[in-house]
């Protein structure tokens, strides 16, 4: 299925004006002050669309930016113009990467992972929402019959997030599932059976509609090389004179 411009901006109408589209918002947003209530670092990066720049304002780290291919007219975040396909980051050089269902709305889901942990300092964090395709969001996906955001999105399974962030040489720390009700836009009955919130997070983690992955950049240790010494001392001794010039073994003046 083709991501490009026009589904991003579906994408980022829908989490704007869309009764569940602001209730995942809060929603990770919550989850997201939570799961980095003791994370220290100062450059933190949200790779998304405009309305999902907010969602790190809660936590502590001091300069946060946004990268997106759509255009943001709020200037109240850092906001850097730029494709999915090719990040224009230094490598090693932001202490957390956020990627809000950034990878179900691209082509090359694994390229944008994969070049979502090059720029992540050693010992940083990288942040995965994704949606459950073994949920009842994803049932509304397999029934829904347009192709508009989000169910034109592609549910990417998190066991194949692991074994990608594994590959990168990222440890997984903490892992979360949220949002257990069926997704109906309808906040009256989000209010009325909240409590099944509760429940889920409880007795059924494996069936939340939405999941957290939470990974740490490994630092692979240097190994000292011991060099062997194998060139032959010369057997020309060279001794200082009070005079300051070298005297040279007998057999060269000779």
């Amino acid at each position: 299925m083709t991501h490009g411009y026009h589904t991003l901006q579906q994408w980022n109408q829908w989490l704007t004006y869309q009764f569940l589209g602001q209730e995942l918002l809060r929603v990770e947003q919550h989850s997201i002050s939570m799961l980095l209530s003791k994370c220290l670092g100062k450059h933190a990066l949200t790779i998304g669309v405009p309305h999902q720049a907010a969602l790190l304002k809660t936590t502590k780290i001091p300069c946060q930016s946004l990268i997106s291919p759509l255009v943001m007219h709020e200037n109240s975040f850092d906001y850097i113009e730029g494709d999915f396909h090719d990040l224009p980051i230094a490598t090693g050089s932001i202490d957390l990467v956020l990627l809000p269902h950034t990878l179900e709305f691209t082509d090359k889901p694994r390229k944008l992972l994969s070049d979502a942990c090059r720029i992540v300092k050693p010992e940083g964090l990288i942040i995965i929402y994704g949606f459950n395709p073994y949920s009842t969001w994803g049932i509304r996906r397999a029934l829904t019959k347009n192709n508009r955001a989000p169910w034109s999105a592609n549910f990417i399974h998190l066991y194949k997030i692991k074994n990608w962030l594994r590959l990168a040489d990222f440890a997984l720390e903490q892992e979360k599932s949220m949002m257990f009700l069926p997704p109906l836009n309808y906040e009256f009955i989000y209010r009325k059976f909240h409590f099944l919130e509760t429940i889920g997070r409880t007795c059924l983690a494996a069936v939340g509609g939405v999941y957290a992955l939470v990974a740490r950049a490994k630092v692979i240790p240097l190994t000292p090389i011991r060099l062997k010494w194998k060139q032959r001392l010369s057997d020309i001794r060279i001794s200082p004179t009070t005079s300051g010039y070298m005297s040279l073994p007998s057999a060269i003046n000779d």
